[in-house]
């Protein structure tokens, strides 16, 4: 039976289903004037429900939030893993005492293990904290070695290589920081004739293959001559330069990763006239960027020569200053240069510049990365190369007591990574059991740089016979820009850029579940 039209039915009882079971039946006329209130309401519970959600996801993520570093994995490269000879070599390591390592005291490991199959050179008592531990290798079997640090110690640990080398091996002083795995790695100034031939050495600390593409920038050009270099689980793969580019001279090399992560490194050796001119590891540059800072030229060099990488399709053109004591300035016939696309150029350091130590400051229009070639004035010469240094922000490590390094001709050369702004940092001197033994605060002015002297006494502030490292710490909010020299009399150098320890590492954040 219909229902009359003057009586309409229950509100519970409308539905879509009863309307539509018979399409002959007409809707009450109250229906039709409540639809379009129904309607309304339904849709502004829709622009609600849509507004909330809007808002929810236009909230930020939680922020990331600073973890201790729980491990830390360094390779410390080899000349005889590059098919030469050392007369001395020696790794040192430490730990540095910090707030982020106390939380954990006692709990840290220490591996140290050269490869592919060397036997363990780990100190039956694994180092405490802040203590510096020297490892000597034989000569005749000094692999690379993976130095692996868990726990406590993982928090700010540092290691480095120091090596003699054979006049086979180009002689001279070899110093670097060991390597931390990455992705991606930078080398200028390499080369690839007979009388300049450096050896590529690409590790894998880790437990899974890593897959590594190597390019070269060279004067005439860039070239891809290794794709998909396979590196497998605790190896290391030499590559000689000359072997894959044979006369290119002078060059960039860049490491990329496609799988897994490596540690790079590059012995680079010089002859003249079939005589020994020098060892060095070419440290790291940073990646390719418009504005960069180039330390140490160093003073009283026989030569020194800039090199820049252009790794992009369109020429550079780069201003240079340079960045002393007295401040930042350009120099006559050295204030700009243009790199062709892809390519490397050497440039000359003018005479005017010799007696002194200084940082250059490169801005230009196409990211580039450079380094800077000091040769020394003895007999037989040696080479030390400065690069593109990292921003500091923390603590940085630097070595002292080393096998073959006369620790009187240590420097440090440092500026404000701010040119507007001065910078303040700490120079604080540990003995081999880790206690403070001196601290030294130190002020680079505006726009310019400063040089911290081992053998001064003013400077150091403790014997330089009981030091075994340094630790350089900015001060009041600064960031530096820093490397260090090292030097044996006028004809064994070395030179390496100072990077920060990393005791932290980065956590994303992550939104709760429901």
């Amino acid at each position: 039976m219909t229902t009359p039209a003057s009586t309409p039915p229950p509100r519970p009882r409308r539905s879509h289903r009863l309307r539509g079971s018979d399409g002959s039946t007409p809707m009450p006329s109250d229906g039709w004037k409540l639809a379009p209130l129904v309607l309304v309401l339904i849709a502004a519970g829709l622009i609600a429900w849509s507004t909330t959600q809007s808002a929810e996801s236009a909230a930020p993520p939680p922020a990331a939030t600073q973890l201790p570093l729980s491990r830390s994995d360094l390779t410390c490269p080899s000349v005889d893993t590059a098919k030469l000879k050392a007369e001395r070599t020696g790794i040192g390591l430490t730990t540095p005492s910090t707030d982020t390592a106390r939380s954990d005291a006692g709990k840290g490991t220490v591996e140290i293990t050269p490869i592919p199959h060397g036997e363990s050179l780990t100190p039956k008592r694994p180092p405490a904290l802040g203590k510096w531990e020297v490892v000597t290798q034989d000569a005749d079997a000094a692999k690379t070695v993976f130095v692996s640090t868990t726990g406590s110690l993982a928090a700010g640990a540092s290691a480095f290589t120091a090596t003699s080398a054979t006049d086979e091996a180009g002689g001279g002083l070899a110093v670097g920081a060991c390597a931390r795995p990455g992705r991606d790695a930078w080398f200028v100034g390499a080369g690839s004739s007979v009388d300049h031939a450096s050896t590529l050495l690409v590790s894998n600390p880790g437990d899974t293959e890593a897959i590594a593409d190597v390019t070269l920038l060279s004067r005439d050009g860039s070239s891809n001559p290794v794709s998909g270099l396979v590196v497998k689980p605790r190896d290391v793969v030499r590559i000689g330069l000359a072997e894959v580019a044979a006369g290119a001279g002078e060059v960039a090399v860049r490491v990329a990763a496609s799988q897994g992560q490596v540690a790079t490194a590059v012995l680079d050796t010089w002859a003249a006239t079939l005589q020994p001119a020098g060892t060095e590891w070419v440290p790291t540059a940073d990646e390719p960027a418009t504005s960069l800072t180039v330390s140490p030229l160093i003073g009283g060099a026989e030569r020194r020569e800039l090199i820049i990488g252009n790794p992009n399709d369109r020429t550079a053109s780069v201003k240079l200053q340079v960045v002393g004591q007295d401040g930042t300035f350009p120099v006559a016939k050295f204030e700009d240069v243009s790199v062709e696309p892809e390519s490397v150029k050497l440039i000359d350091v003018p005479a005017t510049l010799d007696k002194q130590t200084v940082a250059l400051r490169l801005d230009s229009d196409q990211p580039v990365v450079a380094s800077v070639r000091s040769i020394s004035p003895g007999s037989p010469t040696d080479i030390a190369y400065g690069t593109s240094v990292p921003e500091i922000s923390g603590p940085a490590v630097v070595p002292v007591d080393l096998p073959t390094v006369d620790p009187s001709g240590l420097r440090l050369l440092v500026s404000s990574a701010d040119p507007s702004q001065e910078a303040k940092f700490t120079v604080t001197a540990h003995g081999a059991d880790g206690p403070s033994l001196a601290e030294k605060t130190v002020t680079a002015p505006a726009g310019s740089s400063v040089v911290w002297e081992a053998d001064n006494q003013r400077d150091l502030g403790a014997k330089l016979a009981n030091v075994a490292y340094l630790v350089v710490r900015p001060e009041d909010g600064s960031k530096l820009l820093a490397s260090a020299t090292f030097a044996s009399g006028d004809s064994a150098w070395a030179a390496m850029p100072l990077s920060e320890a990393p005791v932290t590492v980065t956590a994303p954040g992550v939104y709760p579940l429901g």
